[in-house]
C-alpha cells in the first residue's frame, strides 16, 4: 500500500509547476523518497524492485526486498540523525549472543550521501497483524516464549555497552526493548516467535517496563492481556530457579 501511494504521489508532485512547492512536497512530505530509492538501486542494482514492499516507521522508511530489509531516516538532514542507528547496532550486537530468539544483525552502507541500515529479513508476520482470535488460542505458548526471552535478556551483562546505560546497575533492571508490542515477528503457521525487530528505543531500565511495552500502544494487545500472561510466565520461570 505504501509503495503505491509513494510512487503515485511522487509522480503527481513532480509536475507541480512552482519549484519551492514541488521541492517541499517531494522532499518533506515524501521524505525525499525518489532520491532514496534511486540511491538504493545504485548500491544494489540487481535486486527485484518490482516486488519491493515499503513500510513507514516513526522516523524511518523501510524498503523490504527479497531477503533483505533496508532502513533510512525519513529526514536525512536532522541533527544527530544516525545516532539512534549506531546505538541500536551496538545494543543488538551486544544482546544477540545472550538470546535464543533472533535479533537482527545490522550493517551500514552509504549511497549518494545517504546512510542505509541493512538487515536480513526475519521470516514471519507481525504478531499485531494476526487475528485476536488466533493470538488468544496460542496466547500461553507466545507468553512462555516471550517470558523466556525477557529472562535471557535479564541475565545479559554486556560490558561493551555500559556507556549507553542511563541508570546504574541494580536488582530488577536489565536491557529492555521497550516497544515489543509492534515488533514481534511470528510464524503464522506454528505461532512461534521468529524474531524481535526494531530496537531503536532499547535501553537499560526496570525489567517490568518490558511487560508494559507489550501492550503500551496497542489496544488489541491490551484487550488480549498479553502483558499479564507473559508476566505470569516470567514469574513462573523465576520461581522455578
Amino acid at each position: 500500500m505504501w509503495k503505491l501511494l509513494f510512487e503515485l504521489s511522487d509522480r503527481l508532485f513532480s509536475i507541480v509547476p512552482i519549484k519551492k512547492w514541488r521541492k517541499f512536497l517531494r522532499t518533506d512530505l515524501l521524505f525525499d523518497y525518489r532520491r532514496k530509492i534511486n540511491a538504493l538501486k545504485h548500491a544494489y542494482p540487481d535486486l527485484d524492485y518490482g516486488k519491493m514492499r515499503l513500510a513507514k516507521g516513526g522516523g524511518s522508511l523501510v524498503f523490504i526486498i527479497g531477503n533483505d530489509t533496508f532502513k533510512v531516516r525519513k529526514h536525512n538532514y536532522e541533527a544527530g540523525k544516525f545516532e539512534r542507528f549506531y546505538r541500536e547496532k551496538r545494543i543488538t550486537d551486544a544482546l544477540r549472543p545472550w538470546c535464543t530468539i533472533e535479533i537482527p544483525k545490522i550493517e551500514f552502507f552509504d549511497s549518494d550521501n545517504i546512510t542505509f541500515y541493512k538487515t536480513a529479513r526475519i521470516n514471519g508476520k507481525l504478531l499485531v497483524n494476526i487475528s485476536s482470535r488466533k493470538i488468544k488460542k496460542y496466547q500461553n505458548q507466545i507468553s512462555k516464549q516471550l517470558a523466556e526471552f525477557i529472562y535471557q535478556k535479564s541475565l545479559a551483562k554486556p560490558t561493551e555497552i555500559d556507556d549507553l546505560r542511563t541508570n546504574p546497575i541494580q536488582p530488577g533492571y536489565s536491557w529492555i526493548h521497550g516497544d515489543m508490542c509492534s515488533n514481534i515477528m511470528i510464524d503464522p503457521k506454528t505461532m512461534k516467535i521468529t524474531g524481535i525487530i526494531d530496537w531503536e528505543w532499547a535501553k537499560y531500565n526496570n525489567t517490568d517496563y518490558e511487560f508494559t511495552g507489550l501492550v503500551r500502544v496497542r489496544k488489541k494487545m491490551q484487550k488480549i492481556g498479553l502483558d499479564k500472561t507473559t508476566r505470569d510466565a516470567y514469574k513462573k520461570i523465576i520461581n522455578e530457579l
